[in-house]
């Protein structure tokens, strides 16, 4: 055994150095990985430095995951590449050897093997941008425009905790989103179940009790006791039926026009629409504020942040604008005039072009607008919930009243 000075990080990019006894740097990489740590260097008492990258057999370890179709890398986990990578470069770190030591340490099959293949094109002389731009999946345009910014003013650590933090903005905001949509969901779900029981088990016993007893059944309880036959015999039918109309509007919305019209939609509904534009003005400032932060140019940010903010009406809205920014217009203008973003948010990116701080201004209307989000996604889910309640009682109350119609008949008769 021998004692091993080394210097460690953890997922979130914090440093630790420190001692431990181990057989060999192998046996002290897999210690710290054990205790949630990645090694950046280790050296043996009274031996000579060394980097985790000198075991060659750790990328022929038999029983190696393989990359499967349904591999993906998360947003969470090029959050936590990109903050432990700037935590590497700036503790000198070779970005060569980071990129290494980050490919061996991965456990995503898929973005190990895209680390590999960005290590090979490193090492063949290619700048890490253009390495990265060969990956579209896992490093968008976004990622690879501010990668090549840093690399060109010397800062890329710094960009890359940008990067981090800008993701981190985004994976919160998207799971606020995700969390508006949620229960409505479920209880349109839980509706349509119970919609479904009721229409293939408890109609046709009723169905079956008015037959016998020879009852003309009014015009609602027949109508329900057709779409209950209905469901009980071609069932399969509904299903192949909704699974196509699924397919065929997943379709439609992937094309451009599709894709436009929805958007155009979400914008003018009623509690949808403000929400909607809010969350894109969010992403547009954000995204915007990150990029010029990081001395990308304003038009290249203009097209870049088009595609990221998430619908198309307001992305056009940004080209139309970077087209007026190009004839010599301000920034504020062209978005005033576009119609698609709030006010105060025009007046704040004005107030910072003409005080010359423009990023700053943008982070400013960033935080303001996620601060309103998340009021928004209160507000959605407290008009939700009483509207989706509502929809399931109008769907059972309908099958119940359509029930009991003929009771009221059957128990005058019986009179």
């Amino acid at each position: 055994m021998f004692n091993f000075k080394y210097t460690a990080i953890d997922k979130q990019g914090n440093k630790k150095n420190g001692e431990l006894q181990a057989k060999n740097e192998k046996d002290l990489k897999s210690a710290l990985k054990a205790a949630g740590f990645i090694l950046i260097k280790a050296q043996k008492k009274g031996g000579s430095k060394s980097g985790s990258s000198g075991s060659k057999s750790s990328s022929n370890k038999t029983g190696e995951k393989k990359v499967s179709m349904f591999s993906r890398v998360t947003l969470k986990e090029l959050t936590i590449f990109s903050r432990q990578l700037a935590t590497m470069i700036s503790s000198g770190v070779t970005l060569l050897k980071a990129i290494t030591i980050l490919s061996e340490q991965n456990e995503n099959p898929l973005f190990k093997q895209k680390l590999t293949q960005i290590k090979s094109d490193i090492e063949s002389g290619q700048p890490f941008s253009n390495a990265l731009s060969k990956h579209p999946k896992q490093f968008d345009k976004l990622y690879v425009s501010m990668v090549r910014a840093g690399e060109e003013s010397g800062a890329l650590e710094v960009v890359l905790n940008r990067l981090a933090t800008s993701m981190e903005k985004n994976q919160e905001l998207r799971g606020k989103v995700k969390g508006a949509m949620m229960y409505p969901a479920i209880v349109m779900i839980v509706a349509l179940s119970i919609t479904f029981m009721l229409l293939t088990f408890v109609v046709p016993t009723f169905t079956s009790m008015f037959k016998d007893a020879g009852m003309q059944l009014p015009g609602l309880t027949q109508k329900v006791v057709d779409v209950s036959d209905f469901l009980r015999v071609y069932w399969w039918v509904v299903i192949i039926g909704v699974i196509l109309l699924v397919v065929g509007i997943k379709k439609y919305i992937n094309t451009p026009k599709g894709r436009k019209k929805l958007d155009g939609l979400m914008l003018k509904l009623p509690i949808m629409g403000s929400f909607t534009r809010k969350v894109s003005v969010g992403r547009f400032t954000r995204t915007m504020a990150t990029l010029l932060d990081s001395g990308v140019p304003i038009l290249m940010a203009f097209d870049i942040v088009s595609e990221t903010v998430g619908n198309e009406i307001i992305s056009e809205a940004i080209m139309v604008a970077k087209s007026s920014i190009k004839e010599g217009n301000t920034i504020a203008k062209p978005l005033a005039d576009s119609g698609e973003f709030p006010l105060m948010v025009t007046q704040m990116i004005e107030i910072g072009e003409e005080s010359g701080s423009i990023s700053e201004m943008l982070s400013k209307v960033a935080d303001f607008n996620e601060r309103e989000v998340e009021e928004a996604v209160a507000v959605v889910v407290s008009a939700m919930e009483p509207l989706a309640i509502v929809v399931m009682a109008i769907i059972v109350g309908t099958i119940v009243i359509a029930m009991f119609l003929p009771m009221f008949k059957l128990s005058d008769l019986a009179g």
